[in-house]
Formats: structure tokens, C-alpha cells, sequence
């Protein structure tokens, strides 16, 4: 399991798109990811989402 807590906030857009590459590409575990980056959630294909408010 992989725990990300606003992962793309402080990367530039080069390795936003490593790490979202890795995680799409590479990765098959379970990911439990805290962010407001809505495209990156998309690309990491996100199937379940808990929303706090």
C-alpha cells in the first residue's frame, strides 16, 4: 500500500508526469492518495473516492 498526501503539490510538470507514469504504468496495489489535483487523480486511474468536508 502506498499512502500519497498531495503528491504533485510541490513537483514541477516533468516529474508530475514520472510519478504519474509509474503509478498508471507500474504499479498494481492499492494507493491511497489526499489530493485536489483532479487531473492527476484521473490519470492514475482513481475508481473509488471518499470525499471529507
Amino acid at each position: 500500500m502506498i499512502i500519497l498526501d498531495e503528491p504533485t503539490n510541490n513537483l514541477d510538470l516533468q516529474n508530475v508526469e514520472i510519478l504519474t507514469n509509474s503509478i498508471h504504468q507500474d504499479y498494481h496495489g492499492t494507493l491511497l492518495v489526499i489530493s485536489h489535483d483532479e487531473v492527476f487523480l484521473e490519470e492514475i486511474d482513481i475508481d473509488k473516492e471518499m470525499i471529507l468536508g
